[in-house]
């Protein structure tokens, strides 16, 4: 028989998985969407910079990116089949990835860059399930450096942008 003060215990809820009131979600739910409506568009604005494209394009382009960052947080946050995390992941274009793209496009053109990104999509999605069997061997102390030095590296590359 368990003690009386065992079942309360069981049934208390952790504090990450506790409802906030719709008075804090609801600014809290802006704060989000205006942070993450940030760097997709800026993003956009750079490549059709970098590239010169036609304010048409470039609204196609900032379409597209906007739409396909909705499907993908939506994938991940409610995870459909083996996709996602069933967290509420917001998916963004990112700043290595961009960079990349704007190089090969330089080099080579926006076809080449957009079939490369096809390209390394689909090695991705190959690589995952042998990613999620070694991601073990690693302790979260090698995984932070690792994420450190990598964002340290990209610094030159950034300023490079920006200026």
């Amino acid at each position: 028989m368990s003690p009386p003060g065992a079942a309360a215990a069981s049934a208390a809820v952790a504090p990450v998985d506790e409802r906030v009131p719709l008075r804090r979600l609801a600014p809290l739910a802006v704060q989000h969407v205006l942070a993450m409506a940030a760097a997709p568009v800026s993003t956009v604005f750079l490549i059709a910079a970098a590239l010169r494209l036609s304010p048409a394009d470039t609204a196609a382009l900032l379409s597209t990116v906007l739409v396909l960052c909705g499907v993908g947080s939506l994938l991940q946050s409610l995870g459909v089949w083996k996709f996602g995390a069933r967290l509420p992941f917001v998916m963004l274009p990112g700043g290595a990835a961009a960079a990349i793209f704007l190089q090969i496009a330089a080099d080579h053109g926006p076809a080449v860059a957009s079939g490369s990104v096809l390209l390394a999509a689909g090695l991705l999605l190959a690589v995952v399930p042998l990613y999620a069997r070694i991601v073990r061997l690693f302790p979260p102390l090698v995984m932070g450096v690792t994420v450190l030095l990598i964002g340290i590296s990209m610094i030159r590359v950034a300023a490079g942008l920006v200026t």
